[in-house]
This record gives C-alpha cells, structure tokens and sequence, in this order.
C-alpha cells in the first residue's frame, strides 16, 4: 500500500484539556493500577495504519484476494503442454495346420512374437482459437517365429497433429473460458478487499471518535460531581448554622452521589470503547491489554461540503462494491457467450504429418530412416459431431442468459441503494453540523443560566432545588454537545464511505497486493 500524510485540522476542545489529564482519565477508566499499565497515545493516522497494518479482517480478505490470483495461475495451467510416455511388452503364440499341396502332406502355421514398444508424446491447447497439438514419437521391436520362419524387426515414426475447432469450441475453448472467469474473479477479489479495506477505515475512524467522546464523558461527569459536592458542602455549613433547611443538604447529596454513579458509568463507556478501537487496531487482544489507549485529538466540527447530487455521481463511479457488481456482471456476459459456442455441433478442422520406418533391422537404423524422412506420411481431414437434440447446452444456455439478466437488476438496485445512502449521509452530514451549532449555544446558555443562579443563591434570592436543577442542565447540555460532534465527525466518515472514497480522505492509494508479485 503507498500511503500519503494526512495534516488533520483540529478545532479547539470543547473543553481544555491538558495531555497529562488525558492520560489519567484514560487510567482511571480500569481497574488495574496505573504503574502496572502503560500508555500509548494515538492519533487518528496512526489508528489508520495500524488497522492496515494489523486488522484480522483486512489480512483475511488479503489471503481470499491470493486465492483469487492463484486461481488465474492455476487457470492458465491449462495451457501447459501434457507429457506421455508409455512402454509395452506384449508376447503372442498361435499353433495351427492345414493340409498342404501334395498329397498327405501337412503345412505348419504356428507362430510366435515377442516385442516391446516404447512411446512419447507432448500435446496440449494452445490461445489461437482452440488449436491443439500432439507431438511424438513411437519405436518398437518384435521377434519370433512366423510359419516356422525367423523374424528380428524394427519399426518407428514421428510426427505432428493438429486440432483446429472451426464452430465448438472456436475462441471460446474450456481453457480460455476459466482463464478469462479466473481474471475477472481476481479482480472482483482485489475490489472486495478495497470495499473491506474501507469498511474497516471507517470502523476505526468511528471508534476513535468514540474513544474521545468517551473521555469528554468522564471530564463532564467528573464536573458534574465536583459542582453537586461543592453545592453540597456549602448546604451542609448553612444547615449547621440554622440558614437552610436539611432538604436542601439532602437533595444536593443525592444529585453528588447520582453524579457519582454517573462518572462510573461514564468509565465503563470508556473501557469499552478502548476495545473496540483495540479490536480494530490489533490482532492480539492479551498483548495490548495491560497497554491503555488514548486517542490524542479533540471532536472538531469542520463543515464538510454535503452536496448529494455530487456525491451521488462520485459513488456510481468509484465505489468497490458497484465495481464488483460489474466486474461480475462481465463475467457473467463471458458464461453466456462460452454457453452459447457450447450449443453449436463440434466441426474440426483435423491434419498431420510425420515420417515413419518399418521392418529395419535396429533401432538405430529406424533412427536413420527417421531423420532421412523416407518415409514420409500426411493426412488432412474435417470431423463433424453433434448430439440430437442437444438439450443439456441449449437449457444451459438459457441459464446464462437468465443469471445475466438477474445480475443486471441487482447492479440497477444496487446503484439505487447507493444513491439513497449517499442522500441520507448527505442529508446526516448537514443537519448534524447545525445540531453542533445548537447545541454549543444551548450548553452556552445552560452555563451562563448556571452562574447567573449561583450569584443569586448567594444573595438569597434563590433555591438550592434551582441550582441543582440547573447543574443537571448544564451536564446534559455539555453531554448533547459532546454527542453531536462526535456524530458529527462519525456522519462525515459515513459519508465518505457512502461515496466510496474513505481513502481518499485519509489520502491513501489503494495498490492490489498482486500488483506486488
């Protein structure tokens, strides 16, 4: 893979936080102590390259797309020439009579034959059209007796075939057929891992996301717990000093120990969100998990263009999934015109030529009549065949054409979900960028609401019940703001993905790991 540098813009945090914070929020998120865990803090680029490095379900689809390339390989094994050599020995006998010219006379015919053979071709199909050939070579000797005469021959020949398929079987042969289905399976293989590839891009960039969002969880907790306690203990003193009733202590220590739980909660959001980036970055989950994760960024909310139309048009042309929707198509298209050759009678086009030797006294002699050619042979003819009726290819056929057809519907649905997602995620994108602009006014408003009521609780002209009320105010407010970016930012990924260009955003060049051998 060439991967480019990324520079990421990042806003400032909602909230400012320090790095030796963010650390202890990520140790305080788990039960092991802090000195036993270490801390690897991580950028989105390089969650990026560790998922691409290390992601289980990026290196299973790596080895289904070496599958895929082999097979071409082993396709185009087709081609390659076969070797046969077969050596015989053979014995025969025969005994008979019969009555001869003169009168009572007898006339042997018994004989007898011992002799051996050896043969060695090399033939195969060749790319032109279907053409195949057969080369070889064939000696023998035989000895005996032959009605009660002695024989010692050798005999041998050497020569070439030739196959030339004129309607089955033209251009379309078995063995090109696979070659062509291999190759188009490959590709379909190296779109399927650009399709994964992306999926877990966009997996990772989510869980980081949600790995900050958790941490900004724990920060509004933790705020919330420090408010409902300090208003707590200011309540406790005025109790104690006969100003306020015991209502008011109870109610602000019920909303601290509620708060409490709240950071709890807010810490188990976080561990498990730890994981799920971890799952993504890593494939040996006991080996990271004494290794604590923290995502170094903050939830930006830069406007991100939401043009569907556009995007539209760029998924239809780049997204993998429509590329292995018509690179199957296409290979459909190949099994229809492989079935449709299949359906014609076999005519081929049949010639040879070679030299021969017969009844020399040696194998060397039959050797040098061989390379004299003296005995030279030619033969030229056409084969007709065909089944009747030839129902199994015409059906098969038929198959072809309906499976084209099909595939044709599903790419059309297909192009249609992506268009809907692609709107949708469109559609995502702007609404969630205002709920960013809402909500950061409204926790705006629940703060300057908060401080205004303080400033009046300590004048007296207010109620501890008001404060508190408000405080909760103030922590969903900053949670809702939290949320939404984190959405935000989440919406944008998906719409990348919807627009098949997760790559392209995190600017890496997608190289098919065959491209490589």
């Amino acid at each position: 893979m060439n991967r480019r540098i990324t520079v990421f813009n990042i806003q400032q945090p909602i909230f400012h936080i320090q790095a030796g914070t963010a650390l202890l929020l990520a140790l305080l998120a788990f039960p092991a102590r802090a000195e036993d865990r270490q801390v690897r803090e991580l950028t989105l680029a390089d969650c990026v390259g560790l998922a691409l490095e290390n992601n289980l379900d990026l290196e299973i689809q790596k080895l289904a797309r070496e599958e895929a390339r082999l097979e071409v390989g082993a396709a185009q094994g087709g081609y390659d020439p076969a070797v046969k050599v077969a050596a015989r020995r053979a014995y025969d006998k025969t005994a008979g009579q019969s009555a001869g010219t003169a009168a009572g006379a007898l006339e042997v015919l018994d004989s007898e034959t011992d002799s051996d053979t050896l043969d060695a071709a090399v033939g195969g199909v060749t790319p032109l059209g279907g053409l195949s050939y057969e080369v070889g070579a064939q000696t023998g000797r035989s000895d005996g007796t032959r009605e009660g005469n002695p024989f010692d021959t050798s005999t041998g020949s050497a020569g070439l075939t030739l196959t030339q398929p004129l309607l089955k079987g033209f251009k379309t042969d078995g063995t090109r057929y696979q070659v062509q289905i291999a190759q188009k399976q490959s590709a379909e293989a190296a779109a399927q891992l650009e399709a994964q590839m992306q999926d877990v891009l966009t997996q990772v960039e989510t869980a980081w996301y949600g790995l900050i969002q958790a941490r900004e969880e724990i920060r509004v907790q933790e705020e919330a717990v420090r408010l409902a306690t300090q208003l707590y203990e200011d309540n406790r003193r005025k109790v104690q000093i006969g100003a306020m009733s015991i209502l008011d202590e109870k109610q602000a220590e019920s909303q601290a120990a509620a708060a409490r739980a709240g950071l709890s909660t807010a810490k188990q959001a976080y561990a498990e969100a730890e994981n799920r980036l971890k799952a993504l970055l890593f494939a040996n989950h006991r080996e990271w998990r004494k290794v604590a994760v923290s995502a170094r960024g903050e939830l930006a909310a830069e406007p991100v263009p939401a043009d569907a139309a556009a995007s539209g048009a760029r998924a239809l042309e780049q997204r993998p999934d429509l590329r292995q929707a018509r690179l199957a198509l296409e290979r459909l298209g190949l099994t229809v015109t492989y079935r449709r050759n299949q359906t014609l009678p076999e005519l081929d086009l049949v010639g040879g030529y070679g030299v021969a030797a017969s009844d020399e006294d040696s194998r060397a002699d039959v050797f040098d009549q061989l390379q004299a050619a003296g005995e030279p042979y030619w033969n030229a003819g056409v084969v007709l065949s065909f089944p009747l009726g030839n129902r199994t290819e015409r059906n098969r056929h038929r198959q072809s054409l309906a499976a084209q057809e099909k595939s044709k519907l599903e790419l059309r649905k297909l192009e249609e979900s992506a268009l809907v997602e692609v709107d949708n995620a469109a559609a995502a994108v702007a609404t969630g960028l205002e709920r960013v602009q809402s909500t950061r006014e409204a926790r705006a408003y629940a703060e300057q609401a908060l401080a205004a009521e303080e400033k009046k609780l300590e004048r007296g002209k207010s109620t501890s019940f008001v404060v508190l009320q408000l405080q909760r105010d103030v922590t969903s407010a900053r949670r809702a703001e939290i949320a939404a970016r984190a959405d935000y930012n989440q919406q944008c990924a998906a719409l990348a993905l919807a627009e098949g260009a997760m790559l392209e955003r995190h600017g890496i060049e997608f190289a098919d790991p065959a491209d490589a051998r």
